[in-house]
């Protein structure tokens, strides 16, 4: 006898919040019928109704409502003509400290809550590349690249977050939305994609991102708005919404990324390709507010390539210390299968001489050899140049299925001894709670699946995670460091190896979901994403004792931001 079909389970039509007199509420709704519009009812604890209706779209669409009674709030809709997926609040007043609280989500958006407990990942919806990293105020802050409706990648906003001290992190309201064209038509495909942000002369930021729409000729544009507050960005202007002239020139211009040149006039790297390579284009203004008058320059530089593909992510920023009077250009590179070592869709870091029309290259790095590190963003934190990246691959999304993931830890950028170094920054120290007492050797739990090992040695080694889905071994065999995974033998067959050569002072961070590597000071940087919801649960290391030294394992905590485990008491570090 055949089994009976599932019951229908309707979307739930509503729920009930505590609020604050004050409040702001941000609702995402859309109609059933993307001709019609939307309609969801608030009652506060006053009796008080207030209707919100959104327009006729294809998309959710945000709107916003300021509470005015202390209480619970409950919100209400007909399930056969409106949806809603994301429901938050916060306090105008401290919402820099305290981030946005999450009344409600669909399931479809629900944040994954056993991952990513030491990194930056979103509230609720999707994540992909870091936008206008910058420090102001005290604050570094983090854009990205996110839509909030689901786990998948969509329509593009920015999502946003803060941080006092690189490691912890306060989520704040969605930051920039897309037209709302582009939400209305069910056949526009596109968003406000990466850019960056610069310091307003009187407080708050400047940003620039990519407006792309699919169907449209050039695809891309580039814009610009302004954010007093630090908390919205206002309209958009358009700042370029053509192509460079140069031969051949392919659809993809995009990835604003500004900053100061060293001959005092603001700067901006595109990428995009031509026939032969992926480019990295330069334009400049004389506006000291980087807002009109952008002229194109040149190509900053070109990657030759058996297949041309665009280059994504561009960023300039100057080294310091015994790098000082030299830049870092980075990049990735898109849509890209083994052109190179084999990677996919690499990154790379190139230091050169840069005086604000050219680039000399004299030394250039991969940024990753495990490679789920994407599209890294560098800026200047009190002083000192650092940066992030997406921790993920673009070769395995699937526009289909859902994807949680994060951003790497903030990683200082430091020349020495002619080659760029890409260490964690010292903040990660903040994560420690308390030493595992126990030696590598004979094996280590770990509770909570967190923790950070390392360890000096310049003999062969072999590091051991184990895994409830199969274990992953770090291998240093006197020549290379590689990173085995049977299951990405089996499911994605690339090289996760450098040819390092004798090694020394190794730092492995283990997160739920994740795995940061950095060796010789972050000569060597690996990510590696593990789609799984199960933590490593121990540790052992194989190697000759006598040539392992300054051996530690340290139990970590989630960073501030992390969300809520239920039932789970994570360690405090007070």
């Amino acid at each position: 006898m055949a089994a009976a079909p599932p019951l229908h389970r309707p979307e739930p039509a509503g729920f009930t919040a505590p609020v604050r007199a004050g409040d702001v509420l941000h609702l995402w709704q859309k109609p059933r019928d993307p001709a019609a519009a939307s309609r969801v009812t608030l009652h506060d604890a006053g009796g008080t109704a207030v209707a919100l209706v959104g327009p006729p779209s294809d998309d959710f669409q945000m709107t916003t409502h300021v509470v005015a009674t202390t209480g619970h709030l409950a919100v209400a809709w007909d399930a056969e003509d409106t949806a809603v997926s994301v429901a938050y609040a916060y306090d105008p007043a401290t919402v820099l400290d305290e981030g946005v609280r999450l009344l409600w989500t669909v399931p479809a958006a629900a944040p994954e809550t056993t991952r990513f407990r030491l990194h930056l990942a979103p509230p609720f919806g999707w994540m992909n590349d870091p936008n206008g990293m910058i420090t102001a105020a005290g604050r570094t802050h983090a854009f990205y690249q996110h839509y909030p409706n689901a786990l998948r990648w969509d329509t593009m906003h920015w999502g946003h977050a803060v941080s006092a001290n690189l490691v912890d992190w306060t989520h704040l309201p969605v930051f920039l939305h897309p037209r709302p064209a582009l939400l209305a038509d069910p056949s526009a495909q596109g968003g406000a994609f990466s850019g960056s942000a610069i310091p307003l002369p009187g407080g708050g930021l400047r940003i620039f991102h990519t407006d792309r729409e699919d169907s449209r000729e050039p695809l891309e544009w580039q814009m610009t708005a302004t954010s007093p507050d630090l908390l919205a960005a206002g309209p958009s202007a358009m700042l370029i919404d053509g192509h460079p002239p140069l031969p051949g020139f392919g659809d993809d211009l995009r990835d604003p990324y500004v900053f100061m040149g060293p001959d005092g006039l603001w700067k901006m790297v595109l990428a995009g390709k031509d026939d032969t390579a992926a480019l990295i284009l330069l334009y400049e203004t004389d506006d000291p507010d980087a807002a009109a008058g952008w002229r194109f320059v040149g190509p900053l530089h070109r990657e030759p390539l058996p297949r041309s593909v665009p280059a994504e992510c561009p960023c300039v920023l100057p080294l310091d210390g015994a790098g000082a009077g030299l830049h870092v250009l980075i990049f990735g590179l898109i849509g890209h299968h083994g052109l190179v070592l084999g990677r996919r869709n690499p990154s790379f870091a190139l230091v050169g001489r840069f005086d604000g029309r050219g680039f000399e290259e004299i030394a250039r790095r991969e940024l990753d050899f495990v490679g789920d590190c994407y599209a890294f963003q560098g800026f200047v934190h009190d002083g000192r140049p650092v940066g992030m990246a997406w921790a993920a691959n673009w070769a395995d999304v699937r526009r289909t299925e859902d994807f949680p993931s994060a951003m790497t830890f903030v990683r200082r950028l430091v020349w020495q001894d002619g080659a760029l170094l890409m260490p964690p920054a010292e903040a990660v120290t903040a994560l420690r709670v308390a030493p595992l007492a126990a030696t590598l050797h004979d094996g280590v739990d770990l509770p909570g699946g967190l923790a950070e090992i390392a360890f000096d040695t310049r003999a062969p080694f072999r590091l051991t995670l184990a895994h409830a889905d199969g274990d992953l071994v770090l291998v240093h065999d006197g020549a290379g460091l590689e990173l085995l995974d049977d299951r990405s033998r089996r499911g994605r067959p690339v090289p996760n190896r450098a040819e390092t050569g004798p090694l020394s002072d190794v730092r492995v961070f283990v997160d739920v979901g994740l795995v940061e590597i950095y060796a010789d000071g972050g000569r060597w940087c690996g990510t590696y994403r593990l789609d799984s919801d199960a933590p490593v649960t121990a540790v052992r290391l194989d190697a000759d004792a006598a040539s392992i030294t300054n051996a530690e394992i340290w139990q970590l905590r989630p960073q501030h931001g992390a969300p809520r485990r239920e039932g789970t008491a994570w360690p405090s570090s007070n």
